[in-house]
């Protein structure tokens, strides 16, 4: 290379480094004289959880659950409920179920109507997610249903864990809007309750086994349950007199956790199971026959023999006002029960 175009390919070299040199310095100039861009400022985090759905969610909730319970049915398979059935109403259903299918009976599965009134909307931001609903009127007039739905974590879907068939003219306490949703209540807070869920339902357990005889019994209102099962158990007793017989009921609490959701005025909704057997008992030779549709279903061939056990499941739903209400007490609000097994 000669020495000219040496120099000449410095001097351009040159003049391109001194020209970018002065771009650079002028980008650095306009840099540092241009204001800084303000970072964008996160919105407030909530004071508290909001409403874990939206009506167009809920509605998808209740169409899968509609649409599960309907095909179920239509199977008669037990198998068909999962994933959207779960806890004591898995197996208050599948139970319905099998007996419908053995006793040829589809009124013995419980009419859950597809359309809901009200819903209550879990407000929370961890799981589970407890929320309810209240359906319209079942055919023939019957009482509306309150059901428990749930989520158990991010990936399972809602699920329908449990109902009960709320008593005639029952008037259930308010719940926040479905915009603003409703926070679950732990199941052993007895500070802000008259008494803890857990203790709540405990009572009543043993109020259902003793009668006027629990030491509780002055804790609970009258319900149409108790009724129910006191009169059932005058009527049968007397039938079983001639045959020197007996007949009991005792209840006991499952292993199911309570589902607790708060009301607008400090207080909870509670639904739980319980488990129960009903012990019939005669002379010897005497024969006891099963006695509903479904005990003679699950009764099946057995040989009748002068004892009779009759277990089922209910799920009962109640009321527990809020700390220092006057004069305040759980209130049954409604009961689902299905009987499960008959052996003689």
């Amino acid at each position: 290379m000669s020495t000219t175009s040496t120099r000449r390919g410095r001097a351009t070299w040159t003049r391109r480094a001194t020209a970018g040199a002065s771009v650079a310095g002028a980008a650095l100039l306009l840099g540092a004289c241009a204001p800084a861009v303000p970072a964008p400022a996160p919105d407030p985090a909530p004071e508290k959880p909001q409403a874990a759905l939206t009506s167009q969610q809920v509605d998808h909730v209740h169409d899968a659950i509609n649409h599960t319970l309907a095909a179920a049915t239509k199977a008669e398979d037990p198998k068909e409920l999962e994933p959207r059935v779960e806890g004591p109403a898995l197996r208050a259903r599948s139970w319905q179920l099998t007996v419908a299918k053995q006793a040829d009976e589809p009124d013995l599965v419980t009419d859950l109507p597809l359309d809901s009134q009200s819903d209550v909307v879990p407000a929370t931001d961890t799981w589970p997610r407890t929320g309810m609903s209240v359906s319209v009127e079942a055919e023939g007039s019957q009482s509306p249903r309150l059901s428990v739905i749930e989520q158990d974590d991010a990936r399972a879907p809602y699920s329908l864990w449990g109902w009960v068939k709320l008593f005639p003219d029952t008037s259930l306490p308010a719940f926040a809007e479905p915009s603003v949703g409703s926070p679950a209540v732990a199941h052993d807070d007895g500070d802000s309750l008259v008494v803890s869920p857990d203790d709540a339902f405990a009572r009543y357990v043993d109020v259902l086994n003793l009668g006027d005889d629990s030491k509780y019994a002055d804790q609970f209102g009258d319900d149409l349950f108790r009724q129910l099962l006191a009169d059932q158990d005058k009527v049968l007793n007397k039938a079983l007199e001639p045959a020197d017989g007996k007949h009991t009921t005792t209840f006991k609490a499952t292993d199911d956790a309570l589902r607790s959701v708060a009301t607008t005025d400090g207080g909870a909704v509670v639904m739980g199971a319980m488990d129960a057997r009903e012990a019939y008992k005669a002379e010897k030779g005497a024969k006891i026959q099963p006695q509903t549709d479904a005990e003679k279903a699950l009764f099946g061939d057995q040989e009748a023999t002068n004892t009779l056990d009759v277990d089922s499941v209910s799920m009962v739903a109640m009321y527990i006002p809020p700390a220092g209400t006057k004069d305040g007490k759980p209130k049954v609000l409604g009961v689902e029960r299905v009987t499960t097994k008959v052996t003689s």
